[in-house]
């Protein structure tokens, strides 16, 4: 399983609307999807503009590329540019449990 986060400044709010229900449709077809979507109150220096921030989930690595490569996800490039001005995407399949740590 890999983690992904996604720091995102919208563009056009509505495009960004149906672009992201559109290709979170295509990710649940490879077995990944958005587990959580949220817009952060405040921004930092660091991340300046972050109007969303998604945190993403796949199979693996392989099953990421290639529903990045995905014909009907290609085909949203317009709307996808329209929608989105900047994004950053991390990509991680190491997670760490703090859990048991006293």
């Amino acid at each position: 399983m890999i983690t992904i986060i996604a720091l995102l400044t919208i563009r056009d709010p509505e495009a960004f609307d149906q672009f992201e229900r559109q290709a979170a449709a295509i990710m649940n077809s490879y077995g990944g999807g958005i587990d959580v979507a949220f817009r952060p109150k405040t921004s930092s220096k660091q991340t300046p503009n972050v109007d969303e921030v998604h945190l993403l989930k796949f199979p693996d690595h392989d099953t990421f590329d290639r529903y990045r490569s995905d014909d009907r996800l290609l085909a949203l490039s317009t709307l996808r540019q329209k929608a989105i001005s900047q994004s950053t995407v991390y990509v991680s399949d190491i997670e760490v449990d703090y859990s048991g740590l006293e």
